[in-house]
């Protein structure tokens, strides 16, 4: 160790959100040393300058003993490797294997190596529920973690996947002040709650959703009605508050620790198909939406869709229908005053820088756009 410098961990370093928090590790003064975990072979795909030292672990953590060594020494974990999977039908077992299996792995290793700080990666969507019991779409407006309790998993929107990162973010701040196995010292947790990303290296729903209308010329079918609004942030941001945990929780613990905290940023808050139109606005790849599809009608073809995959031609689709339509006619604005107070938190991205870079790599850098 370099002085006080301190010797960190990266789990999923090779993902999406992995692949930023690695880049602002490589610029945040107090490490000095920079681990990075993943079952991919990790490379260096936003052109950073790698500043500090490195240590790349190719280890999965369905086997800890692998993964030990990575463990071993760390001041602080980021815990961001997950299975990330919409599909439908779900794949529950691999989710729960994946997503709550693997992170009980990690804490014992947290544990028996004297590890002080984990920073668990969670995701808004353990929160989304309908509003009315048996009711299709979530209102969340300015919600704040002490009022966003979900009281039946059964209820998220997107089912299995949300379930299992509820149950994993659940038990990493359980074991918030467990005694280290050396009896010098405590483990402190925290989970931090970002809603949908977009940026560099993303290729999940914005992504998709603007490969779907390159396919069709640009049409984007506006599905769900007029009504919803989803939240979106840019990677880079919540990349910058994963550090700010993990500042905080030596800092001052007790303002973070054992708790849930939303973060955001100030990315304009519209609806799904909206923001594909408004990051290919000013491009030749401008999205063109459609007339919009009234939540009804969308969500009973949805309905229908899935009983005919699930009953009549089994296969897989990438996300649930029901699920996708629920989210894109609700509405989803939290509140990041927690993030903001107890961890001096702020985006270090403008919304017009951010929204400049995700046109940049959705138009120009994303291959046969």
């Amino acid at each position: 160790m370099d002085g006080d410098k301190e010797v960190v961990l990266v789990t999923g370093a090779s993902g999406f959100l992995g692949q930023h928090l690695v880049k602002h590790l490589m610029i945040d003064d107090k490490v000095s040393t920079i681990r990075m975990l993943d079952k991919v072979p990790f490379h260096n795909h936003l052109g950073y300058i790698e500043s500090k030292k490195i240590q790349i672990f190719q280890r999965n953590l369905l086997d800890p003993e692998s993964c030990r060594e990575a463990v071993k020494n760390a001041h602080a974990v980021f815990h961001c490797a997950a299975l990330v999977c919409y599909e439908f039908p779900p794949k529950t077992e691999e989710l729960y294997k994946n997503n709550l299996t693997a992170t009980e792995n990690l804490i014992k290793l947290c544990l028996e190596e004297d590890v002080e700080r984990l920073i668990y990666c969670s995701t808004t969507e353990v929160t989304l529920q309908p509003y009315f019991k048996g009711g299709i779409v979530a209102f969340v407006i300015y919600g704040q973690e002490s009022r966003l309790n979900t009281t039946d998993e059964g209820q998220l929107i997107f089912g299995e996947y949300a379930a299992s990162k509820l149950k994993a973010e659940e038990l990493v701040l359980s074991f918030n002040g467990t005694n280290l196995k050396s009896g010098q010292g405590t483990l402190r947790t925290v989970s931090l709650r970002p809603p949908l990303l977009y940026g560099e290296r993303d290729n999940g729903c914005i992504a998709k959703m603007l490969d779907y209308a390159r396919n069709r010329k640009n049409y984007l079918p506006k599905l769900a009605g007029v009504g919803g609004k989803q939240q979106t942030a840019y990677v880079g941001n919540i990349a910058w508050a994963l550090i700010c945990a993990k500042n905080t929780l030596k800092k001052q613990p007790q303002a973070i620790a054992g708790l849930s905290v939303i973060v955001t940023d100030d990315t304009p808050v519209e609806d799904l198909t909206r923001f594909c139109e408004r990051i290919t606005r000013d491009t030749k790849y401008r999205v063109i939406l459609s007339r919009a599809i009234p939540i009804g009608v969308s969500y009973l073809v949805a309905y229908f869709v899935e009983l005919l995959v699930k009953y009549i031609r089994p296969s897989k689709l990438p996300v649930s229908p029901r699920s996708m339509i629920a989210y894109l006619g609700s509405l989803i604005i939290y509140n990041r005053t927690r993030a903001s107070i107890s961890m001096d938190y702020s985006p270090i991205y403008t919304p017009e820088k951010a929204l400049a870079i995700a046109t940049e790599y959705y138009c120009n850098q994303v291959p046969d756009c």
